[in-house]
């Protein structure tokens, strides 16, 4: 499954196989050492994240030095969740092989694994639930199973995620699915703008990629060029761990290590590198709309996983939200009637991000959607959004990030996905003290920085 532009995620990502950081593994979306942490020479004490607090008993530890092992651990959960994220995505795929990364996530998820039944397989006929995303910077595999169930199931997803079966039967097996999915997403006005925005937004740039590619570079996949990903991938790229559940920490460490998931080499957090700024915009709007439904998005660049200013941009998707507590939803559904489907939400990246409107509307509504949305930013960056839209906005705000952290799936992805961008995680407690500080302000500017370097598209396209 294909997440478009994910890493970081603010708000949710609607109607997209590959921008949402969550899918059911069709296109498989949004993955030890010996010696390791334990005992012997190599063993390490567990290090409390500098973010623990008595109300957050995350914990991070090191498998060998080399790989940070995110743990919280729940004693009443009869489940653990189980989350490796790679910080390797489609950003990083070979010239001229788009899509190869995501291929990759396909391969480790259904290839046979010691010539029985592959991860996927082997894990849900334990009754439990395993997936995978490939984003714009990561390939993340997680599952979440019985206690008892636990160790075995890392060690196949060590098994997978280290050495895949990459054949030549394989591969062109998955090339078929592959160009199924990519056949969906494309026959889907709300899927292709998505991708048409990315690739406006970011023109020039790695994250303006498709992340599932395009049917011309998945022909261009060969067992050379998969082995050759894989292998610079897990080489040079940053590797997490997270564990949410029931399975002690003892456990869950020894299983990593027979893994052999440690002897992954060490490689800095994706935010620690140097950034690969993007382009100027290339500023715009549709000149022409199609003559039937179409979907149109609207947004720009928002900040970076690392700036503090991403919060405000956070609290802009939810006052141009979907909740009926919006300023959106007053203006274009409630007093215009223009759209019944509609969301703003924002992603960070390692070195940039992306803030979005996405919307659905009648020929003859869909300019009207635009000029509504752009008339709302023009009023939000000159006057404020209003104390009560505010309030709310924040409010919806935390209590996103509150049922993130309860999810034990969504808060296990959110750990190693932080964790393999940054040299430090936002834990819940951090990201609503953040939130908190937050002021009318910051959101008016972030309004008035989307409403200046607005990029807005449409599909299906005018004929």
């Amino acid at each position: 499954m294909t997440v478009p532009a994910s890493g970081a995620a603010s708000g949710p990502a609607p109607g997209r196989v590959r921008s949402s950081p969550l899918r059911p593994c069709a296109r498989a979306r949004y993955r030890a050492r010996p010696g390791g942490f334990g005992t012997g020479p190599n063993a390490a004490p567990p290090r409390p994240h500098r973010a623990a607090t008595e109300t957050s008993p995350v914990t991070e530890q090191l498998l060998t030095q080399n790989v940070p092992v995110l743990v919280d651990h729940t004693p009443g959960s009869r489940t653990t969740t189980v989350c490796v994220a790679v910080g390797s995505g489609a950003r990083h795929d070979p010239e001229g092989v788009a899509g190869a990364t995501h291929m990759l996530e396909h391969l480790v998820m259904s290839c046979p694994l010691d010539g029985g039944p592959s991860l996927s397989e082997r894990v849900e006929r334990l009754g439990g639930t395993c997936n995978a995303l490939t984003s714009p910077e990561l390939l993340v595999i997680h599952a979440q199973v019985l206690n008892e169930d636990a160790p075995e199931v890392i060690g196949w997803i060590g098994a997978s995620l280290l050495r895949p079966e990459l054949t030549a039967a394989h591969l062109d097996r998955e090339r078929q699915v592959v160009l199924q999915e990519l056949s969906a997403a494309a026959s889907d006005p709300a899927d292709a703008v998505q991708d048409a925005f990315l690739a406006r937004l970011f023109d020039g740039h790695p994250l303006g990629s498709p992340v599932g590619g395009d049917p011309e570079s998945i022909a261009r996949i060969t067992v050379d060029v998969m082995r050759d990903a894989h292998r610079q991938a897990l080489a040079g790229a940053p590797v997490a761990v997270s564990a949410v559940g029931g399975l002690p920490a003892t456990e869950l460490l020894a299983a990593l290590d027979k893994a052999g998931i440690g002897a992954l080499p060490a490689a800095a957090p994706l935010g620690a590198r140097p950034p690969q700024t993007p382009p100027p915009v290339r500023t715009g709007i549709p000149e022409r709309w199609p003559d039937e439904f179409c979907w149109l998005q609207a947004g720009s660049r928002a900040p970076h996983l690392g700036d503090p200013r991403r919060h405000a941009y956070n609290v802009l998707g939810h006052l141009m939200g979907s909740s009926p507590a919006s300023l959106l939803y007053a203006r274009i559904r409630n007093d215009e009637a223009l759209a019944y489907s509609f969301q703003s939400w924002s992603r960070s990246y390692s070195d940039t991000g992306a803030w979005r409107m996405l919307a659905g509307a009648e020929p003859a509504n869909a300019p009207r959607v635009l000029e509504a949305f752009r008339s709302l930013l023009a009023e939000i960056a000159s006057d404020g959004p209003g104390e009560e839209a505010f309030s709310a906005a924040v409010r919806q705000a935390v209590v996103e990030v509150v049922l993130r952290a309860e999810s034990q799936q969504e808060a296990a992805i959110a750990l190693a996905v932080d964790r393999a961008l940054a040299a430090e995680v936002t834990l819940p407690e951090q990201e609503i003290e953040a939130l908190g500080r937050v002021t009318a302000a910051e959101v008016a500017a972030a309004a008035a920085d989307v409403a200046r370097e607005l990029v807005a598209v449409v599909r299906p396209e005018a004929a």
